[in-house]
């Protein structure tokens, strides 16, 4: 069960209530007043937890599962327990998410000044808005309405910052626009340079790193994860997108709208991600390329080519991802093979 310590409960809810939040229709279901105080696994959930099954996978958990309720779809409910209440749903996972959302909401604390924090006489600060222990809010910055600054965050000079955007503590925000419903997690680094150099005979020459970086509305970007600023033109991250910890963002690169980067991804600079891109965990792209709308790209993979709308890739270099398995499947059949030849020797 959640630690009630850590999050506000706003629980709980009736059966009906739950349905008509997302919309699913009840079934196996005498009283529908029957209140639900938690959300809950399968394996741990009980008479009066909600759960989900979505994945064939969890077949087996389900028939023994305990849960007093389950969102799920009409594909899976033969499966289900006889005395569980099923919620009826084409989307069981996303609707559990939102009903998740419900019992458990994010709130922001109440509005507040530390006495520790420092804020330049020039930088405008909006209404409702909460900085905390040692925050440092330079010149000529602005800071929209109901917006939280955390312990020891930075925000260097005219940086701007839309309403409702929370800054974690110990991040540092430099050369940059932040949209509205943004959270920037903990230690996150925005607009340092970029890594541009060129070398003649006599050493490197640092390339001027001229240009911003604009982080459009409701983007999340994790901890400790890290955005170069521009060389000229702006490294820009589109409305919506979702970056998980410890991923590089290169300068002058473009992602759309909608974007899933998993962690510990680099994005070399001035490569261009389309709109509603998955870039699974540890995967690098290479610079100056175009990555389409709606691409995959499996873990681990190496990018080293454009990669049109819409194709699934993986493997390093990268190729289309039937190719890949083709390969490991080449790959495994020859290391079983030379097995063979040295256990007959």
């Amino acid at each position: 069960m959640t630690d009630r310590r850590f999050f506000s409960y706003a629980g709980p809810f009736s059966l009906t209530e739950l349905a008509a939040m997302v919309g699913a229709h009840l079934s196996n279901c005498a009283d529908p007043s029957i209140l639900i105080d938690d959300i809950m696994p399968l394996g741990s959930a009980g008479n009066s937890h909600l759960s989900f099954m979505e994945n064939e996978r969890y077949r087996e958990s389900l028939a023994h599962s305990k849960a007093g309720a389950c969102l799920i779809s009409e594909i899976h409910a033969s499966g289900a327990p006889a005395d569980m209440v099923l919620l009826l749903t084409d989307r069981p996972r996303q609707n559990f998410a939102r009903i998740s959302q419900r019992f458990y909401p994010e709130e922001m604390p109440g509005p507040g000044l530390h006495a520790t924090a420092s804020i330049a006489a020039s930088a405008r600060v909006g209404k409702d808005c909460r900085i905390d222990a040692g925050a440092v809010v330079g010149e000529n910055v602005s800071i929209g309405d109901g917006c939280w600054l955390g312990a020891n965050c930075v925000i260097g000079d005219w940086v701007r910052i839309g309403p409702v955007t929370r800054i974690g503590s110990n991040a540092s925000l430099s050369h940059c626009d932040i949209g509205a419903r943004c959270f920037i997690y903990s230690g996150v680094r925005i607009g340092q340079p970029g890594f541009g150099f060129e070398r003649d005979h006599a050493g490197v020459i640092k390339m001027p790193q001229l240009g911003r970086v604009v982080i459009e509305d409701d983007v999340e970007i994790g901890a400790n994860s890290t955005v170069d600023r521009g060389s000229g033109p702006d490294t820009i991250i589109g409305r919506g997108t979702m970056i998980d910890n410890l991923v590089q963002i290169g300068h002058n690169v473009q992602i759309g709208k909608g974007c899933i980067i998993v962690s510990m991804v680099g994005i070399a600079g001035s490569t261009t991600v389309g709109d509603h891109v998955v870039i699974a965990g540890q995967s690098g792209v290479a610079g100056h390329l175009d990555i389409g709308n709606g691409v995959r790209i499996a873990a681990r993979s190496g990018v080293t080519k454009n990669i049109k709308d819409g194709e699934t890739v993986g493997g390093m270099p990268a190729v289309p991802i039937r190719d890949y398995r083709r390969q490991t499947a080449v790959i495994r059949s020859l290391v079983r093979q030379a097995r063979q030849r040295l256990g007959k020797g």
